[in-house]
Parts: structure tokens; sequence; C-alpha cells
């Protein structure tokens, strides 16, 4: 058979022990006993899972169109989930044999999705459950203009510690053909990773999760080969991620029928410590049991950095366990091993032929939080702590992490306890924009328990109004690897109370998280998604509520495609054309209306999607008071320009936050709602009130703006007839006791009106040093139809420590959405102007008359 006219995937199942290796697919029924744990796990439905006792491995099912999350694609036959089974961690985003550039894949026509079971000559649909001394999942790919085939077959072994990949490649075709011997690994942020030409190992450690990765290669499946005859392995820096393997070069010639068979051993551990073990066993290196015990006054020391030297070089590191020892099998001989605890110093200690060493460290200092609300009850909680007087700020972890992320703590009701080095420390508490942060200056000594004990006082009457922030991200989503539990914990603590889950291209839920916490009644969700195309900007767009189905493809959403008017048409209309939102993000507003290929010509750009679109990203605010230059680019501004044009679509604010560290909470919208009850909020009053546009942006400042005539009073997205052209304004600011606002700028058809401007400095009376720091009543006259935005600034503030190193200079700012003011009775009518600045636009757009129905756009 011509080993390129199908693709196979064959299962192997040797003789059955006590002690067997498993090969499952994953279904309904067996993923609770087989799917892996772990912040990056992506297997679905239809996947394989390789286990024995040792280690637990997944292969994505080799089928078409099979991608793990948003960057980790086409993985059908890749590894995408690999971990130890005492301690599951999984880290891994994948693992590619022969890097990526053949593709393993069902052929359907030829195969029909069997399953072929080698060794009793049985065949049998899938799924399928297999277990014996051996299990062995073969596939291969087919050959192309500039590759030959590839054969992979995976393969474990009852009480492996490793798992073996030989890779085939065979050239079918009537010249040579030259093959890089590659393969490629996903292990990304928080890992460090490094290799050994002595036992042919490339590994990968992420010490905050506690998962490493290894792998070696050998010349021949069975035999151990002659040093001369070994891969080397390299690591280039210029392509990260590709592991190379040669002997003289990373080239093999193949003739002509000739066959080349590379054999790869992949494994996990909990510490690189445990892989270059790994590693030295199969380069018959013998390895030697030691256990280091690490401990202070008060007991063991947990989460301690362990870190041997050998010869003045680092071998490898490892953390200490809950109860502060770490064993690990190292080479005989003498190292050098030191010991950090981030609150208790460093220990250094040689090791010699002794297998046990006891390490004393100093006693850590202690934070112990009690934190409540008004009435005395839990609250959640960000807890900033910043090193003052020669005391560094302390680095708990990662950005990428859940409680304790670099120098903050995020608590859900208030209490905690965190080790932190002994010092002083300004310690600032907070819990969003409507709440007043307390600021604290502690000292913490050594070996006691320092009380963090203070009220948080909500300041800022937000009552018919909830917070919220449509676009945010986690490791889900594949261009990140934050905690999702540790997202969740971000929004809690800067007091959102209702957040759709909107990862990138895969519909998923917070709900999880929130019941694990137990604050499902303090913060309202549902599934969603951001759909992310190319190209770049213009085709990424969020929606929900959207119907999630765990644990397959995309978990049941829509696919992007590379036709953006196509994209968000099909993300509008799935689920069967349920009512939903729709939002487009951060696009290049320009490019929408007007330039396609942005060559600075008009054209139609992609303005259909308009008609799909029920809101439309503009941050970051403030620039609303900027000038634009010419071919510059101000989103807020070219919102303004849209509205003028008739596309009468909200404008709304996100964070698009991606990692833990103050990443949410600095934008956010006040939505009308029925209800101030998160655990009482419905879903669809929320996008129908953002429909409409009933909501303000801002980073801090709650803005309320009303607007009467008639005997009739309306707010932000709303129409409002005013007859003989007079209507009196109702503008109330309120800010914390972190920031203010000193400026109020009314801005009709998109200008700012120097009539309706007003300053702290030039009218101070119109301004209170209270939490209320504005509340007036502006008479306006229309003369025309006009829509109405309110902007709030702190042009003298800042937001200062509380919303973190990125943000703390930003002004306070807060903008409404629109209200529409038709004057003639004619239902209001946009005026088309551009503000000073053009754009690209064909006549037929910048002509035409607006239309009232945001579903509908002015024709292109």
């Amino acid at each position: 058979m011509n080993v390129a006219s199908r693709t196979l995937l064959v299962l192997v199942c040797c003789c059955v022990s006590a002690e067997s290796a498993e090969l499952v697919t994953l279904t309904a029924e067996t993923w609770e006993q087989y799917a892996p744990r772990g912040k990056e796990v992506d297997c679905i439905y239809g996947d394989f899972v390789l286990k024995n006792d040792r280690i637990t491995v997944v292969v994505a099912n080799p089928i078409p169109v099979r991608d793990a999350n948003l960057t980790v694609k086409e993985v059908g036959g890749a590894v995408i989930d690999l971990t130890v089974n005492d301690v599951q961690s999984d880290q891994l985003s994948a693992f590619y044999p022969g890097a990526g550039r053949y593709s393993l894949k069902f052929d359907k026509a030829n195969l029909d999705g069997e399953v072929v079971v080698k060794g009793n000559d049985q065949k049998g649909s899938m799924p399928v459950f297999l277990s014996g001394a051996a299990v062995e999942l073969v596939c291969n790919s087919f050959a192309s203009e500039n590759l030959p085939t590839m054969v992979v077959s995976y393969r474990l072994m009852d009480r492996d510690e490793f798992l073996t990949v030989t890779s085939t490649f065979v050239n079918e075709k009537n010249e040579p053909i030259d093959i890089e011997l590659a393969d490629s690994v996903r292990a990304d942020r928080t890992f460090e990773t490094g290799n050994d030409t002595t036992t042919n190992l490339a590994w990968w450690f992420d010490k905050w999760f506690g998962q490493a990765y290894g792998i070696v290669a050998e010349a021949h499946a069975v035999e151990l080969p002659a040093p001369e005859d070994r891969y080397t392995v390299n690591l280039p820096k210029r392509r990260k991620g590709l592991v190379v393997w040669y002997r003289t070069e990373s080239t093999v010639r193949l003739a002509p029928g000739e066959k080349h068979t590379l054999v790869r051993r992949i494994f996990p551990g909990t510490n690189s410590i445990d892989v270059r073990a790994v590693a030295n066993q199969l380069a018959q290196v013998t390895n030697r049991n030691v256990s280091i015990d690490v401990r202070d006054a008060a007991g063991p020391v947990g989460g301690a950095d362990v870190v041997i030297h050998r010869d003045g070089e680092q071998y490898a590191r490892g953390v200490t366990r809950k109860d502060g020892v770490l064993a690990c099998n190292i080479p005989s001989g003498k190292c050098d091993v030191t010991i950090t605890s981030i609150s208790r110093g460093t220990a250094t200690i040689a090791v010699g032929e002794a297998n046990e060493y006891l390490v004393e460290l100093p006693q850590s200092g202690y934070i112990e939080g009690r934190i409540t609300d008004a009435e005395g009850g839990p609250i959640p909680c960000k807890v900033q702590f910043r090193g003052i007087e020669g005391t560094p700020s302390p680095d708990f972890g990662p950005d990428s992490g859940d409680h304790a992320v670099k120098n903050l703590y995020y608590t859900a009701n208030g209490r905690f306890r965190q080790e932190i080095a002994p010092g002083t420390y300004d310690v600032i508490v907070s819990y969003g924009p409507e709440y007043d942060a307390v600021y604290k200056r502690i000292t913490v000594a050594r070996g006691e328990d320092t009380i963090l004990a203070t009220i948080l006082v909500r300041s800022v009457d937000t009552t018919g109004w909830i917070s919220t922030d449509f676009h945010s991200h986690s490791s889900p989503s594949g261009d990140n690897t934050s905690s999702q539990f540790g997202r969740v914990l971000n929004l809690l603590c800067e007091h959102l109370e209702f957040v759709p889950c909107t990862e990138h291209n895969r519909i998923s839920s917070y709900r999880p998280h929130l019941e694990r916490l137990g604050v499902s009644h303090l913060l309202a969700t549902c599934p969603g998604m951001e759909l992310t195309g190319l190209p770049g900007l213009i085709n990424h767009q969020n929606a929900f509520p959207l119907v999630r189905k765990p644990r397959t493809q995309d978990g049941g959403g829509p696919r992007t495609d590379e036709d953006p008017i196509a994209q968000i048409e099909r993300l509008a209309l799935w689920d069967a054309g349920s009512d939903k939102l729709v939002q487009g993000n951060h696009p290049n507003i320009v490019q929408m209306l007007g330039d396609r290929d942005l060559d600075g010509n008009p054209d139609s750009g992609f303005a259909k999607m308009v008609g799909f679109m029920d809101v439309i990203e503009v941050h970051p605010p403030g620039e609303i008071l900027m000038e634009p230059e010419t071919g510059g680019r101000n989103r807020i501004y070219n919102w303004l320009q849209m509205l003028n044009l008739g596309y009468r679509v909200p404008g709304i604010v996100n964070t698009d936050a991606h990692y833990n560290f103050h990443g949410s909470g600095w934008l956010r919208n006040y939505i009308k709602c029925s209800t101030d009850d998160p655990a009482r909020i419905k879903t669809m009053d929320i996008v129908h009130a953002a429909e409409r546009g009933n909501f303000i942006m801002t980073n801090g400042p709650y803005l309320e703006v009303e607007l009467s005539a008639g005997g009739k009073t309306v707010t932000a997205g709303d129409d409002l007839r005013v007859a003989n052209g007079k209507a009196v304004l109702h503008v109330r600011v309120q800010c914390p006791n972190w920031f203010d606002v000193d400026r109020v700028q009314v801005f009709m058809s998109g200008r700012p009106k120097e009539e309706l401007n007003f300053r702290r400095r030039e009218s101070p009376g119109n301004f209170s040093p209270k939490t209320v720091c504005f509340d007036q009543n502006i008479p306006i006259h229309f003369e025309h139809d006009e829509h109405v935005i309110v902007v709030a600034v702190g042009e003298e503030s800042q937001l200062g420590l509380v919303m973190g190193p990125d943000h703390e200079k930003d002004r306070p700012v807060a903008v409404s959405n629109p209200i529409y003011v038709d004057v003639d009775g004619n239902g209001f009518v946009p005026n088309k102007d551009l503000l000073d600045l053009d754009i690209p636009l064909l006549p037929a757009i910048s002509g035409t008359g607006a239309s009232q129905d945001s579903r509908e756009i002015p024709p292109p």
C-alpha cells in the first residue's frame, strides 16, 4: 500500500498487566476519570488519552479544523495536554512533531473514521478503550510538494515516565528531499527553558504552576546508540519553541524511496530536577535520591525556591511542597544548593554524599486580613502592598496568577493570611470606584501576624445602574497564560457586577469559578465569546449570551472568516438567530466606514458590518477631548463622525484585559438596570439596555445625565422631542476619595460647546469637594436636531495608585452615550458634519440620509 494514500489511526494493545497502560477516547462517560487537570487543558470529546500510573497524555483527534485555541491551531495528531498524575497541573499548550509542518488528519474517504486495533485483527468504531502493557496511537500525513510523508507513533508503556514519539519520514517522490529534524513546543510566558547536550535534553519549567517538560532524542527505538550516533539538541533563540535535532547538521537528505526514523521521549515533571532525572536515566547517568527539608521556627516552609548548582553553573530547580520537602534525584557528586523564600530570605548549603538535608530559614512575617463592609459583613477587595523606607515591594507571583499577583492580594471575602517579608509597607485596600479606598501604613515583624483590619465604605450611589465589562480574557483564549480563576477574582475584587465570559474563539463560562468562591450572588455572568479573525483589528467581535457546548470544539461557537462582514453576520445569526448583543471590538472605524485596504482612497470599507453591530468599542474615552491629527487614529473621535453620518451605534469601553495584575477594573460601563442586586440581573435586560445605548463609559467617575423637555425626561441612548427648542440638562457626577472631577463639558453633535464648558477653577461654585462633586441643571436651547454627549473629567486629578502602575497617571473621565434631540418632529436627523477631519468616504455614504435603526446603515 502507498503510505501516502491514506491517513491511518492505529491503536495497538499488548498483553494486559495488573497495572495497565490505557488508551481512551474522551467521551461524556470517560471524561471525569481521564481528562487531565491544569490551567492549560485544551482537550475535548474525541481526543485520545494515553495514561499509565505515572503520566497522562492527550493527543488531539487528527481531524480537520482541530484547534486548541486562538493561537494554538491545527493540533490534530499533536500532544496538547501532558501532566504527571500525582499533582496534575497541565501547562503545555502543544507539542508538534515535525514542528507543525505536517498535517495529521483522517482521510475520511478511505478510512471513514474507523479505528484499527492491531494484534487481534479486529476493527471497531470510536470511542475506544484499550489497556495492556503498552498502548500505541499511530497517524500519518500526506506527502506535499516539499515534504515527505511522516508517520507518527505515540507509545506508552506501563510505569514509563515518558511517552515515546517515533516519526518516520518516507520519500515517495522521484527526487531527493531535504528535511529538517525539528519539533516545536508551545510552553508560554512563565516558563524558563534550556537544554543539555550531554543527555540530548530540551526542557521547560514553570515554577509558579508546578509543571516541567523534557524531550530527548535517540537514533534508534530499542538500542541505546553510541555517543557519536546520538542526536544533539538545539533551541534556536531566533525561532521560539523550536527544538532542532542534529548530529553533524539538522537536515537529512532522503533519496527516493528512503526512510528516516526519529525517536523522542517526551515527559512531564513537577520541576526541572524531575525532567533532568528522567533524561539522566535514559542516558544511563546514575541518579541518587536527595531530600531537602526546609523549615523555620514555626514549621515547614512550602513554596521555597530550591536551585541546584553543579560546577558553578545552575543545573536545575524545584519548589518545596507544603510539608517543606523537595525530594529529588540528582547525579552523584557534590553540588551547591540555594534555597530562597521571598518572605524569609536565602540560605546556601553544600550537598555531598548524604541523602537528607535540613535547612533552617528565618521566620516570615504575616498579614492577616480582616476587611469588612460597613455592616461588618464580608466584602471582596484588592489589597496592595508597597514597600517603603528601604523595604522592597513584594512579588507574590506572576501576573497570570490568582489570589497573590505581584504586590496584590485578591480576596473574595476580605479574610486572608499572606506571608510577607518583615518591613514597612504602605497598604491600599480598594473595591472599585464606588467605594472609598483605605490607605494604611503597617510594620511587619518577623514571626508575627500583623492584623490588617479596616472597613470599606460605599460612598458612590449608583442606584438603577450596574457596572459592566464586556471584554476580557484568560488562558483559554490562547493569547495569554492568565488563570481564568484569577481573572474572575480580578473582576470580582474590582466590583464589576455583570461580566460575560468572552474568551477568544471559544464559548466558555465563569460560573464554576464563582461557585467555587461562593460569590455567585455578587457577580452576574453568562457564556459568550470573542470571534477573532483576520484581517487585523477590524475582524474582532464579541457576542453574548451564547449557548455553550462544553468539551467540544470552540465550546460550540462559530468559526472565523477572512471576510469581516461574513464573520460578524455569522456571529450575529449564531444559535438560530437568537437575541444577543454583538460588539465591534477596537475597530479601525475609518477602515470600516470607507477605506477597506487602508490606502487613503475611498472605497466601500466594511460598512455593512454596522448592520450587525449593537455596540462599538471606542476606548480610551479621554481621547474625546483631544484634537486628532490628520491621518491619525482617534477611535472615539471617529465614533463622533460615525454618529454624525447616521450610524447610530452606541459607544462602549472595555479593558480587553489579558493579565491579572490590575488587568480588569480600570475601564467599565454603567448600564441602566431594573435591579441593583447582581443575583437578580437578567442577561437580556443588560443586552437590551446596551442596544439602546442606556449606559455611560468611564474609567472611574460615576456620571448621570438626563435631559428634560415637555414633561418628559430621558437618559443616555434615548430620544427626546424638544418642540420649542428649550430643554434642561441635568448632570450629576460622583467620585470616591481617590480621584476627582473638575470639568464638565457638553458636546453637541460631536463638537464641544464653550458656553457649556464648566471648570472648577473658573466657576468653583458649580463644584463640590464632596462625593457628589457636580450637580447642576443646565438650560439648553436647540435650534435644530442634535445629539448630546456629556464628558466629566479630572483635568487636575489622576486615578492614582489604586489602579496600578499602568493607569495611575490616567485622568479620571466619564463619557455619556448620546441623547438624540428631535426639534422639528420628523425624528432625529444627523448633520453629516465630519468635525473638520476628512476621512475616506464614497459620496453615496457621505451624502446619504441617516437611518434611525441601529440595524440599518446608509447604502454603501
